[in-house]
C-alpha cells in the first residue's frame, strides 16, 4: 500500500525536473504577494544586483560562439531574424504600451516585451528539439542580445512615454527624459554585457572549463532559474508593501493581450518566411530555417527584461515596476507552453508524413 500511494513521486519529480522555470517564477510572484518582509529585507541586501550578476554569468559561460558562427554564410536570414528582433518588435512596443489595461503598468511591461531580444536558452532549446537549424539560432540569439543593449535604450523611453506613465508626481514626458539612451545603455553594458563576457571568457580560456560547464548543465539552468525568479521575487514584494494589487479582471485581460501579441509574431514570421522564400529552395533545408526563424523571433529574453524593469524602479516607482513584472512573466510562460505544444505538433506531424511516405514506398 505504501509503495502504491508513492507511485506518484517519479511522475511529480519528472514534471519539475522539466518545468522548473515556470514552478520557480510562479512560485516567487506567489510568495513575494503572500509574504513581502523577505522580499524586501533581500532587496535591501543588494541581492538583486548579484541576482542580475549571476544571471548573465551563467548565460555566459553557456555560450558557444564556435557552433554560432557556423551560420554566417545565411546572411538573408540573419539580416531578416535581427530586423525582427531589433527593429519591427520594438515598435510595436509603442503601440502595445497604449493597450487599455488597467491597471496601467501592465501595458508598460506588454510594451516592455516587445523591446528586448530574443529568449537567451528556450528558443535554442525549441530548435534542438525540432531538429531545426541550431546554428541560425545560436548566432541570432547571441547577436541580437549584444546588439539589443545599443538598440534599447533609444526605443525604451518612447515605449514608457507611450504608456502614460510617470513617477510619482512626475509627468511621462520627464520621465522619459530621465531615461537618457546612453546612461541607460552604459548601465546595461555594466549589468548585462560585462558578466556576460566575464563568463564567455572562462568557458573560451579557462582550461577544461567548457567540459565542466556542459557536464553540469542542469545544476547550472537550476541556478539561473532560481537566480531569475528571485528578481519578481523581490520585485513583488515591493508592490505587495504598498498595498497596490491587480485585480483578475486586469490580470486575464493581459494574459489574454500576452497570447495575441504572441500569436500574432508567429503569425508575421511564418508569413514572411514563405513571401521572401527564406531558407532556400530545397524544401527540407528551408522547412529547418523557417522553422527557426519563427520559434527563434517570437520568443523574447526573460533575465533582459526583468533587469531593465528593475533599472526603471527610481524613474517610475518600485511598486510600478512590480505591477509591469507581472506581464513579462506572463508571456514567457505563454511563449513556453505555446512553443511546447507547437513543436510537438510539428513533430506529430513530421513522423506522419515520414511513415505515410514510407508506406507508399512499400506498395
Amino acid at each position: 500500500m505504501a509503495v502504491t500511494s508513492a507511485s506518484w513521486v517519479p511522475a511529480v519529480i519528472a514534471f519539475v525536473e522539466k518545468q522548473y522555470l515556470p514552478i520557480a517564477l510562479l512560485s516567487a510572484l506567489a510568495l513575494g504577494a503572500a509574504n513581502p518582509v523577505p522580499g524586501l529585507a533581500a532587496a535591501k541586501m543588494h541581492i538583486p544586483a548579484l541576482a542580475t550578476f549571476g544571471i548573465f554569468f551563467v548565460q555566459g559561460v553557456q555560450l558557444r560562439r564556435k557552433e554560432a558562427a557556423s551560420a554566417l554564410s545565411a546572411k538573408a536570414e540573419i539580416a531578416y531574424g535581427l530586423l525582427f528582433i531589433l527593429l519591427l518588435t520594438p515598435l510595436l512596443g509603442l503601440l502595445v504600451a497604449q493597450l487599455p489595461l488597467n491597471p496601467r503598468p501592465l501595458a508598460l511591461g506588454l510594451g516592455l516585451v516587445c523591446t528586448v531580444p530574443t529568449a537567451l536558452a528556450c528558443g535554442v532549446a525549441f530548435v534542438q528539439q525540432l531538429g531545426g537549424n541550431v546554428s541560425l539560432a545560436l548566432l541570432l540569439t547571441v547577436s541580437s542580445n549584444i546588439l539589443g543593449i545599443f538598440t534599447m535604450p533609444f526605443i525604451l523611453p518612447h515605449v514608457v512615454a507611450a504608456a502614460a506613465l510617470g513617477a510619482a508626481g512626475s509627468s511621462s514626458s520627464s520621465s522619459a527624459a530621465m531615461l537618457e539612451p546612453l546612461a541607460l545603455m552604459g548601465q546595461l553594458c555594466q549589468t548585462i554585457l560585462l558578466p556576460t563576457f566575464i563568463g564567455a571568457s572562462i568557458r573560451g580560456l579557462v582550461p577544461g572549463a567548457a567540459a565542466f560547464i556542459d557536464s553540469h548543465k542542469k545544476q547550472l539552468s537550476y541556478a539561473n532559474a532560481a537566480l531569475l525568479a528571485s528578481v519578481p521575487w523581490m520585485q513583488i514584494s515591493k508592490t505587495a508593501s504598498q498595498k497596490m494589487a491587480v485585480d483578475l479582471t486586469g490580470l486575464a485581460a493581459t494574459a489574454a493581450a500576452a497570447i495575441g501579441m504572441h500569436a500574432l509574431f508567429l503569425l508575421v514570421n511564418t508569413a514572411a518566411c514563405r513571401l521572401l522564400q527564406l531558407g532556400g529552395p530545397d524544401p527540407v533545408k528551408a522547412q529547418k530555417v523557417r522553422r527557426t526563424l519563427i520559434i527563434v523571433g517570437s520568443v523574447k529574453t526573460l533575465p533582459v527584461a526583468v533587469t531593465v524593469l528593475s533599472k526603471l524602479g527610481p524613474v517610475l516607482g518600485e511598486a510600478v515596476v512590480g505591477i509591469a513584472m507581472l506581464p513579462v512573466v506572463l508571456y514567457q510562460l505563454t511563449q513556453i507552453v505555446w512553443e511546447s505544444v507547437m513543436v510537438s505538433q510539428w513533430l506529430a506531424g513530421d513522423a506522419a508524413a515520414a511513415a505515410a511516405k514510407q508506406r507508399k514506398a512499400t506498395e
